[in-house]
């Protein structure tokens, strides 16, 4: 039987990770995310700092503040945990190895994440 798919189809999903171009995609989207709003993640915390603590509570406590660390703490969790899974699939050689740590770093970044998105919660809505 013949075959109707084109040369790019044929190769499509053949690679090691299988999924290379997604992954590359979103590990440039959530660098320029980053890129984005450190400039306002610093500009914020230099502010802030030289209330000291009180300051520091203040600017969480104001939705611009609170928005730029959940944006912040979102993208840069996010991107490294790509970057993690992006060396574990490199040096990892047993698949059933990769698939745990992999399976671990998801587990940590989202146990951080989780932890972080709480943190700033409670300090914005003075809980």
């Amino acid at each position: 039987m013949s075959d109707f798919r084109t040369d790019l189809g044929k190769v499509r999903g053949s690679g090691a990770a299988k999924g290379g171009v997604h992954e590359f995609i979103t590990h440039r989207v959530s660098a320029v995310v980053l890129a984005l709003l450190l400039p306002f993640f610093l500009y914020g915390l230099i502010n802030a700092l030289h209330e000291g603590y009180e300051g520091l509570i203040a600017w969480v406590t104001s939705p611009v503040g609170a928005f730029v660390l959940l944006g912040f703490i979102t993208a840069g969790i996010y991107h490294g945990r790509l970057g993690i899974n992006e060396v574990i699939s490199d040096y990892v050689p047993r698949a059933g190895s990769r698939t745990l740590f992999m399976l671990l770093n998801t587990l940590a970044a989202f146990s951080f994440w989780l932890v972080g998105v709480l943190a700033i919660l409670k300090i914005w809505l003075g809980a």
